[in-house]
């Protein structure tokens, strides 16, 4: 699974749109968008926000291909 397919799972997982997840977080729609699109890389700030917030540990959110199917929560 790639990054950006976890991030936007934990996201719907949540029931959260995009805005909403960004405004709880501290960034802008857009940014949350690159994010999940692979465009951009969070700060460690950033990645520890969300990872915190959808209660999933930073190597299930940002490096899927590591966690050899764990579905470990945070």
């Amino acid at each position: 699974m790639k990054r950006r397919d976890s991030l936007k799972k934990a996201r719907k997982e949540k029931k959260l749109t995009q805005q909403q997840l960004a405004d709880e977080v501290g960034i802008t729609r857009a940014y949350l968008t690159n994010i999940e699109n692979g465009k951009n890389d969070p700060s460690l700030e950033v990645a520890f926000k969300l990872s915190t917030h959808l209660g999933y540990s930073l190597e299930i959110l940002f490096f899927p291909q590591n966690s050899h199917g764990c579905n470990s929560k945070a």
